[in-house]
């Protein structure tokens, strides 16, 4: 998965253009992705931008692959 694929998937959640997505939203592409959501560092007041969902995702990525 790369920055353009990443981008893509915040942009079918972001589906208004907001430039943000709800936490909610940012759980469910987790799970899409098969990644945990255990240990999620965000409430539910705040907004997540593009740059901090690739971060996020690709940090989660590289630690859920890290096993095998």
């Amino acid at each position: 998965m790369d920055e353009a694929n990443l981008a893509a998937m915040f942009s079918l959640l972001d589906v208004v253009g907001q430039g943000h997505v709800t936490p909610a939203q940012y759980r469910e592409a987790l799970k899409t992705l098969g990644l945990s959501t255990e240990d999620l560092q965000f409430g539910d007041d705040v907004n997540i931008t593009l740059d901090v969902f690739k971060e996020e995702v690709k940090k989660m990525m590289l630690e859920s692959w890290a096993g095998y």
